[in-house]
């Protein structure tokens, strides 16, 4: 078989007349300089003569370095080319992503495939990183000078095997673990992460370029075999068997892929394409990429997906408007005082939950909550609450999401139906919040989470006492001893006990004292399933106090000095760490959640629609 020189390969690389597959019998895949989801290629020696000289090496380097760059060229050369024939009536398309997008000469991938069809201006290139992407941002230029009607976005899959190092993530082999076992919660933050960043990409096309529709998707569930990406570091870890393995591979994949769907519905501009199960097994070109026939049953999914977007359709009428984003209700409550005639004298009156209350209202506003109620002292009563709870339930459907602010004081009474479990750590106590006319039980409050559909994000925010468990059956030992010289917001046990006595009757005919004495599992998940995701912020943790600050309570102080600090914003956990930097030891705050799990929701800018 003849070999070409290094200058004529060259030389065929610069003609714009060249395909990616004329190309392909002078390279092989470089396996050991491959990184994930970034396939290396190296010369093929039986099709190229290749010099020992330094200075050949040198050019080698060179053309290697530039398989990239004569991709991109070379499909840019090719959109223009489209265009200028003055035939074309499709969407204009911008294109970034990784190597499902871009794979180096060697494969024709899903953007070769579809570039048959389509005009598409390619900016894809194998190993491309979601934070790169976000921090170029190449695609804002590209919209702007071809007017693109439509983004097609590729990436994630690197952060899912942790750019190499999956086996930080996984337990060491144990036949008593699950598939899903092995993976540890960390996993789940590089999912996180990949959806945040997707996030952010989809919020900043949706405020630049509102007609621009963008198409995104998952990737299909990979089988490991022995490559370095997913089997081996399995393997390192003593997990051999391949069916565990494949088991593992998919709930990898399942919760990308669940992450990602549940940020598209946020998001109208956004359509994601599911690719599980679209992949036959026969059709993997090695554990991360398909095949070219398995990448041409991905275009498919793509081209079927374009056709659906009638944002992208170049002629005819305009589309109609769409809807900005979800739907956004918020709640804030805010108690300096409470009625004495049900709380007796027990309680001390507070000096800034309705400050507290009127800053979230107003962070709320800043973030597009244009539906909002404020309730402070009188007006805090639980009727109220319940109806305002009760309306935003039935409004609101998957994608939107409701914010629910309360500071003021908090309290326990004694468990009126066995759902706070008796053991080693258990208190035997509900956690309340203090409302005007009497107090709301955590039972209660799990009841209101319940009748909200699938799908709704909802945001609780707790600046008062015993907060850190609002949500689920919590655990309180003895208090810990604190410093400061404010308030705090607490019902005292001895006050709790009075407000009871006093109120027996009315605690007693609650919903929540109901249930039977003898119930083994925790009341609150088997009476009231939640079938929406929930997000608790709160001040402290439930052996702790909440104190107030000058003019705010200690926590919301937190948050909004938390909220003008750059880089702070995305996601909850981070956020709550950065809450905590700045409050003392003695007051923690605590992140919680309950109902369906969303990776998207808790990796979203916080505080955001």
């Amino acid at each position: 078989m003849t070999k070409i020189t290094l200058e004529e390969l060259s030389l065929k690389m610069a003609d714009p007349n060249t395909q990616p597959e004329d190309m392909a019998p002078y390279f092989i895949e470089d396996k050991e300089a491959s990184a994930p989801f970034a396939p290396a290629i190296k010369l093929n020696p039986d099709r190229v003569q290749i010099p020992t000289t330094d200075d050949a090496a040198t050019r080698s380097a060179v053309l290697l370095n530039g398989a990239n760059w004569f991709e991109r060229q070379n499909r840019q050369a090719r959109f223009f080319q489209r265009l200028s024939r003055g035939d074309y009536k499709g969407p204009i398309i911008v294109e970034e992503g990784d190597s499902w997008f871009q794979y180096p000469i060697l494969l024709r991938d899903t953007i070769d495939v579809l570039m048959d069809e389509y005009a598409i201006f390619s900016l894809s290139a194998g190993g491309d990183t979601l934070a790169n992407m976000v921090a170029r941002a190449e695609y804002r230029r590209a919209i702007e000078q071809t007017g693109a009607t439509i983004l097609l976005l590729s990436g994630g899959g690197n952060d899912l095997v942790a750019d190499g190092n999956l086996s930080r993530h996984l337990r060491r082999f144990d036949p008593g673990l699950s598939a899903g076992d092995y993976l540890l919660p960390s996993f789940d933050q590089l999912v996180a992460v990949a959806v945040q960043q997707f996030d952010r990409i989809y919020r900043d096309v949706a405020a630049r370029y509102p007609a621009v529709r963008i198409l995104c998707h998952g990737y299909d569930l990979a089988i490991p075999n022995k490559g370095k990406w997913m089997g081996k570091p399995m393997a390192a870890n003593g997990i051999t068997d391949g069916q565990t393995q494949a088991a593992i591979a998919k709930i990898m994949m399942d919760r990308f892929n669940d992450g990602m769907a549940a940020l598209a519905r946020r998001h109208r501009h956004v359509t994601f394409l599911d690719l599980r199960g679209t992949v036959a097994r026969t059709r993997w070109h090695d554990e991360l990429h398909p095949t070219n026939a398995g990448y041409a049953d991905v275009a498919a999914k793509f081209s079927a997906a374009i056709k659906g977007a009638r944002s992208g359709v170049r002629s005819g009428p305009a589309p109609a408007p769409q809807p900005s984003g979800p739907s956004a209700v918020s709640l804030h409550i805010g108690l300096n005082h409470v009625d004495q005639v049900h709380y007796g004298n027990g309680l001390i009156n507070l000096d800034f939950c309705i400050f507290d209350s009127e800053a979230m209202r107003d962070v709320a506003l800043d973030r597009g909550f244009r539906s909002q109620t404020h309730l402070t002292d009188d007006a805090a009563t639980r009727d109220a609450v319940f109806e305002v709870c009760a309306d935003a339930a039935k409004r609101l459907k998957s994608g939107d999401i409701f914010m629910f602010t309360y500071a003021g004081h908090g309290g326990q009474v004694k468990d009126f139906n066995n759902d706070e479990a008796a053991g080693p750590d258990q208190d035997l106590f509900d956690e309340t919040l203090c409302l005007y006319d009497a107090m709301m039980i955590d039972d209660e409050l799990y009841k209101i989470w319940s009748d909200f559909a699938e799908g709704v994000r909802i945001l609780a925010v707790f600046d008062c006492c015993h907060a850190g468990s609002m949500l689920r059956a919590g655990t309180s030992p003895a208090a810990q001893p604190q410093s400061g010289q404010g308030k705090t917001r607490m019902m005292s046990l001895a006050t709790a006990a009075q407000v009871y006595r006093a109120n027996a009757d009315f605690y007693r005919s609650l919903p929540s004292s109901t249930v039977g004495p003898n119930v083994m599992t925790p009341y609150h998940e088997l009476s009231f399933p939640v079938a929406a995701s929930v997000l608790q912020l709160s001040a402290c943790q439930s052996n702790q106090k909440a104190q107030e600050d000058l003019g705010n309570g200690l926590f919301t102080a937190s948050i909004l000095e938390t909220l003008a600090e750059p880089g702070a914003q995305n996601g909850y956990r981070t956020f709550r760490d950065r809450c905590a930097a700045r409050m003392p030891s003695w007051q923690s705050p605590n992140f919680w959640t309950v109902g369906r799990p969303d990776v998207a929701f808790e990796a979203q800018r916080v505080f955001s629609i």
